[in-house]
């Protein structure tokens, strides 16, 4: 015992100085850990997905997989004809009756989406012949549209600038004369840079 006692007491500085420098990368990883709690609860993750089938009578969802409530303000389409594009809010293509069912959020196109809940709002075929018909549009049929683009732009907690998200799909007729709704990425991106997110309010302003 006195050989070990003598070991330290010669050896104190450096242990002190190992000790401290444990303690320092304890509190280092505990901080790192609140920071990446903190940041994960600041932003957000919407899908935009493809649902019931692959063709033009699938339906499109919008579902909030943030940690903390979204609120949907508008979405915008935005069709890809040759080398055309139109692009509107869906949100203002048609009049709403006074009853909107079970899911009025979903019949609006907008609405408050805790952790987990969707918004379906649509078939492809329906959703490109509202934007057509609302564009005018006489001599383009559903056949003629390559890509469809769809921007979801939410609002979330506390943030001034709305969040967002992006995708397209990619409209391919296959052997059996029908047409395939084929995304063209994995996901939905994100749109959490605060420049992106500027940009998306001015695309909304555009359309109010």
């Amino acid at each position: 015992m006195s050989t070990a006692f003598q070991w330290l007491s010669a050896h104190s500085d450096v242990i002190g100085v190992c000790l401290s420098f444990l303690m320092l990368v304890v509190w280092m990883t505990y901080l790192q850990l609140i920071y990446l709690q903190f940041r994960s609860a600041r932003q957000t993750r919407i899908l935009i997905t493809r649902a019931a089938g692959r063709h033009m009578r699938s339906r499109c969802l919008i579902t909030n997989m943030s940690s903390q409530p979204v609120y949907v303000t508008s979405l915008i389409g935005t069709l890809h004809i040759g080398g055309r594009d139109i692009e509107l809010a869906l949100t203002d293509l048609q009049d709403l009756p006074g009853d909107l069912g079970n899911d009025p959020r979903s019949r609006m196109a907008q609405g408050s989406l805790n952790t987990g809940q969707y918004l379906d709002i649509g078939r492809f075929d329906t959703l490109v012949d509202l934007m057509l018909e609302a564009n005018k549009e006489t001599e383009i049929e559903v056949g003629d549209v390559e890509c469809f683009d769809l921007a979801v732009v939410a609002f979330y907690g506390w943030e001034h600038l709305p969040v967002g998200a992006t995708r397209r799909f990619h409209f391919v007729p296959d052997s059996g004369g029908g047409v395939k709704v084929q995304p063209l990425t994995a996901a939905a991106e994100q749109i959490t840079r605060k420049s992106k997110r500027r940009e998306l309010l001015r695309t909304v302003e555009q359309h109010m």
